[in-house]
């Protein structure tokens, strides 16, 4: 998947969860579209992967599961 320059990832390491959607709630309420923001945290699996690859599986997490939810709200 070639990166573009739009998509924009959060990763977090180290915080506990409720931490995690406290920044989630601060970042979205802070930008423009804030669907548009994908957010992971670190498990510790990636944190042996490139940087590169981390953002490119969550982009693709994150477009897979806005497919599903457009399908849902159309009913389908």
């Amino acid at each position: 998947m070639e990166q573009e320059n739009n998509e924009r990832v959060v990763i977090m390491h180290g915080f506990e969860k409720e931490k995690v959607f406290e920044i989630m709630r601060a970042v979205k309420a802070s930008v423009d579209n804030p669907s548009e923001i994908a957010f992971s945290v670190s498990t510790p699996t990636n944190l042996e992967w490139k940087l590169k690859d981390i953002i490119s599986d969550v982009r693709e997490d994150h477009t897979y599961f806005k497919e599903q939810e457009r399908l849902k709200k159309e009913g389908k």
